[in-house]
């Protein structure tokens, strides 16, 4: 009997604690409060443009042991300068030119044309009235590089000779024939306008007349040409040289060689 009065007591006491953690109106304990209706969205801002980006690097071109290499662009063709010389140091890059010359004491004509952006090759016959020596021959020229502000050539000519003996101006002269091998240095550059160009000739010709014979006539030579109009140029040479050789060759007993000859040069391509 004392054990359920205390009992009661208990549950009347905590009666209060109950009714203050239930809060009022609230008959479903489990029901949940309703909530705030969601704020507009903020308009999305725009992003800007990305920037462009580099052009993708070239294809690549297999190889034959299985790798891949980039592939190359494609060379420019080298275009022939707008002055061209047959005398100067410059290709004449696939185009064509002729010369013709005249002084003391030689008369002549060459004509080359480019068969590759860097190679040369020619005609050209010389005759020196004063000693009555004719060649007829070809030439063969390709730049070397560059010296300076100059550029380098090599040029090799190979020619027929043939002294006629004539003793008009010479009397000691006398009819021989041979062949002459005519390695050269050439230096060009432009200059107020034209082309200034410097060789260093060095022709050997051998000769098979009586008992055969040498000669070796070594010249430096300096030479302007400057354009007349689109095709046409002017010019002068000066050279200066030492004439020399042994056995029956013609006036081969030593002695000075000059040349001061006008030119004319002609675009043919």
């Amino acid at each position: 009997m004392l054990a359920t009065i205390l009992t009661a007591h208990l549950l009347l006491a905590q009666a209060p604690t109950l009714a203050q953690a239930t809060p009022p109106g609230d008959d479903n304990p489990y029901e949940q409060p309703p909530t705030n209706p969601p704020l507009p969205s903020k308009p999305q801002r725009r992003e800007p443009n990305p920037p462009s980006q580099p052009a993708p690097p070239p294809a690549a071109v297999p190889l034959a042991t299985g790798g891949t290499a980039p592939a190359q662009p494609a060379a420019p063709s080298q275009k022939p300068p707008p002055q061209i010389s047959l005398l100067s140091a410059e290709p004449l890059a696939g185009s064509a030119a002729a010369l013709a010359w005249a002084g003391w004491s030689s008369l002549g004509i060459a004509y080359g044309m480019g068969i590759t952006p860097r190679d040369d090759v020619g005609a050209a016959l010389d005759f020196d009235w004063a000693k009555t020596e004719l060649r007829l021959g070809a030439f063969y020229r390709r730049p070397l590089g560059t010296a300076g502000p100059f550029d380098m050539a090599g040029r090799l000519g190979l020619a027929w000779y043939h002294d006629f003996g004539g003793g008009w101006i010479y009397d000691a002269n006398h009819s021989a024939g041979g062949l002459e091998l005519a390695p050269a240095l050439v230096l060009s550059t432009h200059s107020a306008g034209g082309i200034l160009s410097l060789s260093g000739e060095f022709p050997l010709t051998v000769t098979w007349s009586g008992g055969g014979g040498l000669l070796f006539i070594p010249r430096a030579a300096a030479a302007y040409e400057a354009p007349l109009y689109d095709e046409l140029t002017l010019g002068v040479r000066f050279a200066l040289g030492y004439r020399a050789g042994a056995g029956d060759a013609p006036l081969s007993n030593g002695r000075g060689d000059v040349q001061f000859l006008v030119l004319a040069g002609y675009r043919a391509l």
